[in-house]
């Protein structure tokens, strides 16, 4: 670190390191006193992380959105549309504040006054919402760490609203049977599907009949929520259902069309009116793949194969079915009384206890 002059220049120029990088920038004073106290703030500010090199630090909160959206989010990730709505509530607190000036402070603000916001609905938003939203900004920021625009990212540290509540609302046989039984015909073997596979409404949405194996049976999803793609086991009802879809398809390549033959994009209408006739309270086209998720689990998959099935990208988001996996220390029991009562290494619990 040195104070020092250029040939050409009366104002006295600085140099210092951030992080191993270099910094070379001028005090704008040729008096040595006020320069020195310039130098001196700038090292505390950077070893604080609060010192930025880059110009961009002045780029506006909304203009950040911008390239999050069309230079990250619209091209690597399936999420793009749900990223635009978490992007506007973001863009309405923080609108175009410099990024280098928001700091983990602003951020705690935001997280209090957005929780305190109402949806469309009228309903106050959820902290899962706002969970949802603040690990949206913290991707954005990262991103902004990672393209040299910030040093550090503010909302690092910032944590997420506890007490949030995870819905786990599922279906039993004879709901599932209600549900389907009410469904309008092109909405009868999406709901099968849904239960049959755990997949998501856009994987349904998007599948098409190329990546149906019926050979083999199984469904192949070629790009999920992760961007990761896997296969997925058909049973030989789903088979057979979709085998019976195929053959009405007119040539279709999407296997899920309305009857006039147009791609089917939005069921909610049609989902909600089927469910008020089976009569089933709180319940989304979401639940369909909890609900598949606790019959797997019910009937003894593991949770390794049931994260594979239902694309998690953690095992951590499949443990919450965990408690429907029937016996699961039933192996565990058996498997220490065989190592204790193995032939030639049978050990006496009279000779445990003297």
């Amino acid at each position: 670190m040195a104070l020092f002059k250029r040939k050409n220049s009366n104002h006295w120029q600085m140099c210092f390191s951030v992080n191993g990088k270099t910094i070379r920038k001028s005090t704008k004073t040729a008096n040595k006193k006020v320069a020195q106290r310039i130098f001196e703030k700038a090292k505390v500010e950077a070893a604080e992380g609060k010192y930025f090199q880059n110009s961009r630090s002045k780029m506006p909160f909304d203009q950040l959105v911008n390239e999050f959206l069309e230079k990250h989010s619209k091209v690597e990730k399936a999420s793009y549309k749900s990223d635009i709505s978490k992007a506007k509530a973001l863009t309405r607190f923080f609108k175009q504040k410099p990024i280098g000036k928001i700091t983990a402070y602003d951020i705690k603000s935001w997280r209090l006054w957005r929780k305190d916001q109402y949806t469309v609905r009228g309903k106050k938003v959820s902290k899962a919402t706002v969970n949802r939203e603040l690990c949206l900004m913290k991707t954005m920021f990262n991103l902004a760490v990672d393209w040299d625009w910030l040093e550090v990212n503010p909302a690092a540290k910032v944590k997420k609203l506890k007490g949030e509540n995870q819905r786990m609302r599922f279906l039993n046989r004879d709901e599932v049977s209600r549900i389907i039984a009410n469904c309008v015909s092109y909405l009868k073997p999406i709901v099968i599907t849904a239960v049959s596979t755990g997949m998501r409404r856009g994987e349904i949405f998007n599948l098409t009949w190329k990546n149906v194996d019926f050979k083999y049976g199984f469904i192949h999803i070629e790009k999920s929520k992760n961007n990761e793609s896997r296969d997925i086991p058909m049973d030989s009802f789903l088979c057979e259902t979709l085998k019976n879809l195929k053959e009405n398809s007119n040539g279709n390549d999407y296997v899920f069309c309305k009857e006039d033959g147009e791609r089917c994009k939005s069921i909610h209408r049609s989902f909600t009116n089927a469910c008020k006739k089976a009569e089933i309270e709180d319940f989304r086209f979401h639940d369909l793949r909890h609900t598949a998720a606790s019959l797997y689990a019910s009937g003894g998959v593991d949770l390794f194969t049931l994260k594979n099935i239902l694309g998690h990208k953690t095992i951590t988001m499949t443990q919450r079915y965990a408690h429907f996996i029937p016996n699961k220390h039933d192996k565990t029991r058996r498997v220490m009384s065989d190592f204790w009562l193995s032939e030639g290494d049978t050990v006496s619990v009279t000779a445990v206890k003297n």
